[in-house]
């Protein structure tokens, strides 16, 4: 992660150093969500946004590099750092209350992304100033982001009270070997910003982000028995529904039946039954307001030559020698 970041912000200065285009530069602060197994409205699952829970919204800052290759293609190198979580609790769908299961995941985030313009006012107003620049991109590129999910243990447990606890290590499903810290995303969106005096940019996102794993929320397969889980706060972990959480989502006739099977009804060597839904790898948003400045680089030539007074016509100025009239 750490290389991944250091070679494309080196790969992104140098050539802002070298073009005679313009980069810039920007910070983030914004908004993030998360789409995967925990929490949701009413339904086992929705694609994109349509399942998001507003009051599961988190915090995201950070910051960018932007090189200008063309007049509607540039390329960013950025880093963001953002929480994403969910809660079985706040959802109205009856499998997935009565499981109730959390999580939170704070992810560092290095990538690097194309950006489309396809709508541009170079004189925004129509005043003749060719000042403020206003531009509506696409954009679409690569991340590395970390991956260190913590479940919030809701009652004291022997020797575990309640709190946060980092679920990686613990192989909650009864998983061989841990799942990677480190995964990748393709982040994808649309954003807008505004250029003002031809310096300062300000800018507004929104990106979705399809990772590359199935366990942001440590949640994909199916429940393990308590004997392939190799520590009690694993088994705290991977399982928090009680007697009265079964009854208050089904009803109080049988709440018993149902618990004893760990709300995965039971495990005869051949079927366990599932905890999460691994057909489709989880996803996050952030979406953010970004403020910065503009570079510009000079070329080779204008380097060289600009300090010269035979050349002081290059930089607008005029010539400090007056021509002399032949007749």
């Amino acid at each position: 992660m750490l290389r991944f970041s250091i070679f494309f912000l080196c790969l992104f200065l140098s050539i802002g150093l070298m073009s005679q285009y313009n980069w810039d530069w920007g910070v983030h602060a914004g908004a993030s969500n998360y789409l995967g197994d925990i929490g949701g409205k009413d339904q086992a699952r929705r694609d994109f946004i349509y399942d998001v829970k507003l009051n599961q919204t988190r915090w995201v800052f950070g910051g960018h590099i932007r090189y200008k290759v063309t007049r509607s293609f540039s390329a960013s190198f950025a880093m963001m750092y953002g929480r994403v979580q969910g809660f079985d609790s706040e959802t109205i769908y009856g499998p997935r209350r009565a499981r109730n299961l959390n999580f939170r995941n704070d992810i560092l985030e290095a990538s690097i992304r194309g950006e489309y313009t396809f709508y541009s006012d170079n004189d925004l107003g129509g005043r003749g100033y060719y000042n403020p620049d206003f531009r509506v991109f696409g954009f679409l590129g690569l991340a590395a982001l970390t991956n260190n999910p913590k479940g919030y243990l809701n009652e004291d447990n022997g020797d575990f009270p309640a709190g946060w606890y980092s679920l990686r290590e613990l192989k909650t499903e009864g998983q061989d070997q841990p799942y990677g810290k480190f995964t990748a995303a393709i982040p994808m969106g649309v954003g807008v910003y505004l250029t003002h005096n031809k310096k300062y940019r300000f800018g507004w996102e929104l990106g979705y982000r399809v990772s590359f794993t199935d366990y942001l929320d440590d949640i994909s397969g199916t429940y393990a028995p308590d004997a392939e889980l190799e520590t009690d706060l694993a088994r705290a972990l991977a399982n928090q529904t009680t007697p009265e959480i079964i009854a208050e989502v089904f009803g109080a006739e049988h709440p018993g039946e149902i618990y004893n099977y760990h709300y995965a009804p039971g495990y005869d060597g051949t079927y366990r039954n599932p905890r999460g839904i691994n057909n489709y790898n989880d996803g996050y948003v952030f979406t953010t307001f970004s403020a910065g400045m503009i570079i510009q680089s000079k070329s080779k030539f204008s380097q060289k030559f600009s300090q010269k007074p035979r050349y002081n016509w290059f930089n607008g100025r005029k010539r400090s020698k007056k021509s002399r009239a032949k007749f």
